[in-house]
């Protein structure tokens, strides 16, 4: 079954005709889509039926089934085909809209656009559906009025599935065009132009067109039959479709908030409306991408940019070329990395760790797992890293070539199953990545760095380079751990094999050797000299010829290089899944876990590149040198051989440099799988080549060929009778089939195709005679290659005649069947180069013996700088960029020994560090600790000269203030201390108090209560005596219910130290109520103290608990104990009262009592006396009569 097209665009809602036959119009047909939805379809005639596709959503190929649906179709068989479906940004069948990159400017600069589309890719759907007798031939069939409309694609909120998912919707129709069906445009395309300024019908309200327009970043444009319903249908049907573009065009049509804030007629006002709009939505995205994961830790630790361009060039199964930004795709599209020389980013999806605290061990094994997230790297001229931190300070102007690559939320190739947020290939990318950089970046004014700060560029902290190998030639190998040697022996060979384990897939590479027929046979005497049996004669020199790889879950890849004179076209063929794919009009192909690009440069596919995705291993497979066959003279095709180079990362445990000294504990300790095959020979050998370089005694060694032969070749796949002793094959756990000649099991259906037998079959088919005999395959040594050289240069310059004549025949014959034909000039070109020694000898080519010098030397000096671990710091974080720059502007910055100097325009000053060098750093306790890391200083910023001079003037202002402000602080804190200390010695002046009566004598002895103290109350009496603590002096306030300044008072008296201070006692009316004497001087009236009047309530006298103790006619008397605590009592130790009372009549009274006290010093101290007069005490009426006499 035949369909075409047959590759189709992932978005669906196209036509597809499929040729079958005998079709029958009464049955309804369907073509089912292998894990898809089914799509129906229309009988054109007996042998074509046309079918319309749904959204498919997925990349790669498809098989489908063609077939009758009902029951009377259960006999018939299926018709079996494939699909191969794309995403929007890599169908070949989009329709044309002009230079891609004017369609990111704001604003664009012409005001209508070109479009261009085939005629004949549409047909009028109502001649199918009404007249049944129309013809294909018939040029009716394709008149059709077609509508252009814009449809803006989001991933937003599903309120019913409550997730976030791709969205297409039809925001309106441009134009409508008439598709022209005259005979001239049967494979003419139909061009016609776009008008931005106007739009015939919206799909959006007034309200949606001023709020949700724009939630759709971008969109694309879609040609397609118009609809009689079109007013009231959005969807529009099957059509063709254009790459994405930016909406940002739409924006000012017909809009009513433009129109209210801008005038038409300003030249400037559209630009000013987009920037404005532009801001919010930068602002928008970046508060929308900081509430999702931080994807940075992923991309950085797991897919770090290489410090190198070199490296990027070899890493072939992490980073591959960049579709739209490189050197090695003829693409012209690049819109967001303009500047850089190359452009690569991640070959696969970034392949997750588990994490877990950081520290825990049981990571080392866990399992991979594929995210959703991408790397793209960028080098300059130099080869040199470009940091986004840089990129604020080096860009000066719109167009200056600066664009540093960033990391990708949505990966650009999509992620299986290709369907939901940030899975969509192309078109997640644009939404998520591409789209906010041109809001921010290049619409919106100062809004750069918001981006960046989100998608900071890597840093090459992080990387590890692969370990690299290749095969060239006539058998030139450079193992993956650096050996090298030449090896020569028809077969099918597994180039490496890597066992499955829980961190990685199974892995199968195997490599087809033959041998290479001999150049010097004379095609033109095919007839009449030489048979047809004659004409491939085999040379001892193997090449490669073909190669084979899968691994678990993936589709098998073979790439063949075509026969003699086939490949006049092209160079090599591409068979996956016994199906022969083609690059012509797609470079970049992806199938079932296995990616395939080609160099388009160059004619003929002679570069083809296959990465295994899951593995992280890419092979470069080249025909020829990949050379430019049509410069070379006397050349009408290429030679027809190929050189493979191989890259496999670190996480399989092999070290670049090929030490093997710890390998088989790390190997167990990390569980690590045994790689082996021919690039790994030796893999359980721990010596190495280390600096090595490939010697005569290099070239088919006995040891090295035994060894290769004996494990690694597929039984049965040599020449008759070299199999014969195959012990050992099948004891390494290597599995044995060839993936040649077999097929997988989803595969089997298609080996009916040709393409089967082309990858089984050999390329250089020779006679049986030329396997056997004397003309059977014998391996070239070092030893034998140089003896030989020399004797045809020997024969060469030989310049003697009159030999005998059977001398002259037989080294004639020599000559002519065993030499080169000028041995003189190949030991002169090639001088010590081994392969191109044996390269130039055996295959008697000189454009292959230099090209295999040439690509040698090439791959030796890449895999020595590839290879090298560079120490990197990271870029530096620059936040204020505004008049800053860097010197100079476009050398490295983030590698070991580099020097960033920063400067400010001539306008303003540099503050901060402005010069800072990554250097080492190493921990002096632990010299084994070290890091890599830029020195210490602060952020470089710029200031301007004026402000810089205002500054500097406020400075000295407020600097000359401010310490007349503190002279002036610190004389009014003294002038306040003074006054603070005066005021405090007037208090304590003023508590001794000068009395009226001078001295008097000691009052005599009078009848005192006998009655001793109690002996708590004596003990907390005499606890008072050592004047030690303030804190018992407050528990006796407390106690006795004292004023607060008592325990100043107390502390007063405490410090006069042997003084007697006189003090007077007035009775007073409610004391002397209560049956309390207070003539000892103890006590003090209310209102009084010490015989003042400061207001302080009274404290009780020494001898008194309560009020409650004293009773009318008691006597106390306090013991010698009380003696130190009697406050102002006798001095003698004795304490006496008498307490009377009597019953009077209720008078008011005035009472003035003088009491003189007598109190002895202590220590011997002389007698004081003071005398005071008491104030007078006014008498309630209400009391009863008292005796107040002493």
């Amino acid at each position: 079954m035949l369909i075409y097209p047959n590759i189709v665009n992932m978005l669906g809602e196209m036509t597809v005709d499929v040729n079958a036959i005998c079709l029958d119009r009464s049955q309804t047909y369907v073509l089912m889509i292998e894990q898809r939805q089914t799509a129906s379809c229309d009988v054109l005639n007996a042998a074509i039926a046309r079918c319309r596709l749904p959204k498919i959503y997925d990349w790669g190929t498809k098989t489908v089934y063609f077939q009758p649906q009902g029951g009377t179709g259960a006999d018939e068989k299926a018709f079996v085909g494939y699909m191969y479906f794309v995403p929007p940004t890599l169908d070949p069948m989009r329709i044309d809209i002009g230079n891609i990159y004017d369609w990111f400017k704001n604003p664009i600069q012409e005001a209508t656009m070109p479009l261009s589309w085939y005629p004949r890719n549409f047909t009028n759907p109502d001649y199918l559906t009404t007249d049944h007798s129309v013809r294909i031939s018939d040029d009716a069939l394709y008149s059709v009025q077609l509508g252009l409309y814009v449809i803006g694609y989001t991933e937003a909120n599903d309120p019913q599935i409550k997730k976030f998912r791709p969205e297409h919707r039809t925001l309106c129709r441009l134009a409508t065009y008439s598709n022209r069906n005259t005979p001239e445009y049967r494979f003419k395309p139909q061009e016609e132009r776009i008008n931005l300024n106007q739009v015939e019908k919206w799909y959006l309200t007034e309200w949606e067109r001023e709020n949700t327009l724009y939630m759709f970043r971008f969109g694309y444009l879609k040609l397609a039959p118009v609809k009689s319903n079109d007013n009231v249908e959005r969807d529009v049907g099957p059509g063709l479709v254009s790459a994405p573009i930016s909406l940002h065009w739409l924006w000012t049509v017909n809009s009513p908030e433009f129109s209210r804030k801008y005038s038409r007629d300003d030249p400037n006002a559209r630009r000013e409306y987009v920037a404005e709009k532009s801001a919010k939505m930068c602002r928008d995205w970046y508060n929308e991408d900081g509430a999702l994961w931080n994807f940075i830790r992923d991309t950085e630790t797991n897919a770090s940019c290489p410090c190198v361009e070199r490296q990027a060039q070899v890493d072939l199964g992490r980073f591959m070329p960049h579709p739209r930004c490189s050197q090695t795709f003829r693409d012209i599209t690049c819109t967001s990395m303009i500047g850089a020389k190359n452009c690569y980013m991640s070959s696969e999806n970034i392949y997750g760790s588990y994490a877990g605290d950081g520290a825990n061990i049981l990571r080392e094994n866990a399992a991979r797992f594929p995210t959703h997230y991408g790397q793209v790297c960028c080098y300059d001229a130099g080869g040199k890293l470009m940091q986004t931190s840089y990129q604020p300070v080096i860009k000066v102007m719109e167009d200056t070539p600066y664009n540093p690559g960033f990391p990708l939320r949505a990966y650009e190739f999509g992620t299986s199953p290709y369907m939901g947020q940030f899975e969509v290939p192309g078109l997640s990318a644009f939404h998520n990545d591409y789209m906010p950089y041109f809001l921010c970046c290049k619409y919106a004014n100062f809004r750069c760095q918001l981006f960046y700060w989100r998608r900071p560029s890597s840093g090459c902290q992080q990387y590890q380079p692969p370990a690299v190998g290749e095969g060239q030639g006539a058998g030139s190998f450079t193992t993956i751990d650096n050996d090298k040697f030449i090896f020569n022996e028809p077969g099918v060979y597994t180039m490496l094999y890597v066992p499955q384990t829980l961190a990685n897939p199974e892995v199968r590479i195997q490599i087809r050797l033959e041998r290479y027929p001999n150049r010097k046979v004379d095609f033109s005497l095919l007839g009449r000299y030489i048979g047809q049996s004659d004409l491939v004669q085999p040379t001892n020199a193997t090449v490669i010829t073909g190669i084979a790889l899968e691994a678990t879950g993936t589709d098998r890849v073979n790439v063949i290089v075509r026969k003699d004179t086939r490949r006049f076209r092209y160079r090599t063929s591409v068979i996956v899944g016994n199906i022969l794919r083609y690059f012509d009009t797609m470079p970049i192909q992806r199938f079932k876990g296995v990616l395939v690009y080609v160099n388009n440069v160059e004619r003929g596919q002679p570069e083809v590149y296959v990465v295994l995705e899951e593995a992280q291993i890419g092979v470069r497979i080249r025909e020829s040198y990949a050379l430019d066959i049509d410069r070379l003279q006397n050349y009408q095709e290429s030679m027809g051989l190929l050189d493979v180079l191989l890259s496999v990362p670190p996480q399989y445990g092999v070290r670049p440099d090929g030490d093997k000294t710890r390998e088989q504990e790390q190997r167990r300790l990390y569980n690590l799988p045994r790689v082996s095959g021919l690039m790994r020979p030796f893999p359980d050998q721990t010596s190495s080549s280390y600096l090595l370089g490939l010697t005569l005694s290099d070239v088919n060694s006995e040891t090295i060929r035994q060894q290769i032969i004996t494990n690694y070749r597929i039984p049965g796949s040599g020449e008759p009778g070299s199999d014969q002793n195959i012990a050992g094959t099948v004891n390494n756990n290597i599995p044995m089939d060839n993936m040649f000649t077999t097929s997988r099991d989803e595969d089997k259906k298609f080996e009916v195709f040709p393409e089967a037998s082309m990858k089984s079959g050999p390329v250089y088919k020779a006679a049986e005679k030329y396997e056997i005999g004397s003309c059977r395959f014998v391996a070239q040594t070092g030893q034998m290659l140089n003896q030989l050289l020399m004797t045809c240069r020997d024969l060469q310059q030989d310049n003697q005649i009159n030999k005998q004549p059977m001398q002259s025949a037989v080294i004639q014959r020599y000559g002519v069947n065993q030499c080169p034909h000028n041995p003189a000039q190949i030991v002169q070109e090639c001088g010590d180069s081994v392969p191109c020694l044996y390269d130039y000898l055996m295959l008697d080519s000189r454009i292959l013996g230099m090209e295999a010098s040439n690509s040698w030397s090439t791959f030796t000096l890449d895999r020595s700088q590839a290879s090298r671990h560079y120490n990197s710091c990271g870029p530096i974080n620059i936040e204020y960029p505004e008049y800053l720059m860097k010197t100079p502007s476009l050398a490295s910055g983030y590698l070991e020994g580099d020097v960033a100097r920063f400067d400010c325009f001539q306008s303003h000053w540099i503050k901060g560090d402005n010069e800072y060098k990554c250097s080492l750093i190493v921990d002096q306790n632990h010299p084994e600790d070290y890091r890599f890391e830029w020195n210490k200083g602060s952020q470089p910023w710029c200031r301007s000269r004026e402000k810089d001079n205002l500054f500097k003037w406020l400075a000295a202002i407020f600097g000359v203030l401010g310490i007349l402000g503190l002279i002036a602080c610190l004389f009014l804190c003294c002038w306040c201390l003074k006054q603070k200390r005066r005021k405090v010695a007037e208090e304590k002046a003023s508590r001794r108090l000068s009395y009226v009566d001078e001295k008097t004598p000691m009052r005599a002895d009078m009848a005192y209560d006998t009655r001793a103290f109690s002996k708590s109350k004596a003990e907390s009496l005499n606890s008072l005596s050592n004047r030690g603590s303030l804190r018992e002096a407050e528990m006796y306030r407390k106690d006795q219910g004292g004023g607060k300044n008592y325990r100043a008072d107390y502390r007063d008296a405490m410090e006069e130290d042997g003084n007697v201070q006189t003090v007077t006692n007035v009775r007073s009316a409610p004391n002397l109520a209560e049956g309390i004497d207070y003539s000892s001087g103890a006590g003090f009236t209310t209102g009084t103290e010490y015989g003042g009047s400061l207001g302080y309530p009274p404290p009780p006298p020494p001898n008194y608990a309560s009020s409650l103790d004293y009773v009318t006619g008691d006597s106390y008397r306090g013991g010698v104990d009380f003696s130190a605590a009697a406050g102002a009592g006798n001095a003698e130790g004795v304490y006496r009262e008498t307490v009377t009372a009597a019953n009077a009549a209720p008078t008011k009274t005035t009472t003035t009592t003088v009491t003189t006290t007598t109190r002895k010093g202590r220590h011997g101290s002389s007698m004081h006396v003071e005398s005071a007069s008491a104030a007078n005490v006014q008498l309630q009426n209400q009391l009863l009569g008292l005796n107040t006499s002493v």
